[in-house]
């Protein structure tokens, strides 16, 4: 299942752009987009064509906010991938499928200065944070159902954002929940280390995200729109 939280702007379609990507490789597999409380939400008629489900929830929080949202009304599912609406998709991603876990990029969540929960965190969960490792950056990342399970009973839903400062340090917090489950960021990412690697080849903003593959992720203008 795919999992789109959108905001969308008039002049900012990404979200057909992806949907129409999706469906492309993905002809019949279920599409959720979740509302991040548009205050134009036009948008829905336009994306009916493509036999998805909109959930108009007012989701105020965010990528995450919509992944727990989604991932608690369809529990059942097997596997999940969680998005962001500026992004495109350009091959079938069943194959990352065999992987419990696979994120875009990752980061030193320490050199990042992004730990801001970690008392937060420690207080209202059963873990216990660790201020060193890495981030998940996004946060970006497709997963079998068991690493959410695993999660929602370690108390992970309780941890999303209602600002963009707040996004950043989810970024942080579920790198080190899926660390916590043992999993190397390093090797489940598709594209290296954002703050590094990854970085010189986006370039300056509008960083250049052509090279990304199967899945890009969007942070400027790209020449597809949709119309």
């Amino acid at each position: 299942m795919f999992v789109i939280p959108c905001k969308y702007v008039v002049g900012s379609e990404y979200v057909f752009d992806l949907v129409e990507s999706i469906r492309k490789f993905h002809p019949t597999e279920k599409i959720v987009v979740v509302d991040s409380d548009s205050d134009d939400k036009t948008y829905f008629s336009k994306l009916e064509k493509y036999d998805i489900i909109i959930e108009d929830v007012k989701n105020k929080h965010r990528g995450p906010g919509a992944f727990w949202y989604a991932y608690k009304k369809y529990p059942n599912e097997d596997f999940y991938f969680f998005m962001h609406d500026s992004m495109i998709v350009k091959d079938n991603l069943d194959y990352l499928k065999q992987n419990d876990v696979t994120t875009l990029m990752y980061f030193d969540r320490n050199q990042a200065n992004w730990n801001n929960w970690a008392e937060h965190i420690n207080a209202n969960s059963k873990y216990t944070y660790n201020l060193h490792g890495f981030g998940c950056m996004g946060p970006i990342f497709f997963c079998k159902n068991k690493v959410m399970k695993h999660m929602l009973e370690m108390g992970a839903d309780k941890f999303i954002p209602s600002n963009y400062e707040e996004l950043g340090y989810c970024e942080a917090c579920y790198g080190f929940f899926l660390e916590e489950q043992g999993y190397n960021l390093k090797e489940c990412a598709l594209h290296g280390d954002a703050l590094g690697d990854a970085q010189e080849k986006l370039g300056p903003f509008p960083h250049n995200t052509s090279w990304q593959f199967p899945v890009e992720k969007i942070y400027g203008e790209r020449t597809k729109h949709y119309h």
